[in-house]
């Protein structure tokens, strides 16, 4: 069995409502499930942006002038621009659905 850890979080009242929603409709059998499988979606999501943004890198390299090329960037840089990038796409998808669920 793999090592387990405890932590604390902190969450917006509105999110824990929202969670236990999904917990109590069986989606998840409890907190701690819900938790892990959303950290595990987003691990895999920013896998994918990583990904996409090295093939992007790629093609950009090869366009006359490199507009595109972010190998200057620091990869804390580079962490920042893709968390924007996803919290942009979250706002534009997610946000006004979610925030009209209450």
């Amino acid at each position: 069995m793999s090592e387990i850890q405890r932590i604390n979080i902190t969450l917006p009242k509105k999110l824990v409502q929202k969670s236990r929603i999904l917990i109590e409709e069986g989606i998840y059998s409890n907190f701690s499930e819900l938790v892990r499988e959303s950290i595990k979606n987003e691990i895999l999501m920013d896998k994918e942006l990583i990904e996409k943004k090295k093939i992007l890198d790629k093609w950009f390299k090869e366009e006359e002038g490199n507009w595109f090329d972010t190998s200057h960037l620091t990869q804390e840089e580079i962490i920042k621009r893709i968390r924007k990038t996803r919290n942009e796409l979250w706002d534009k998808k997610y946000k006004e659905w979610f925030e009209g669920l209450s």
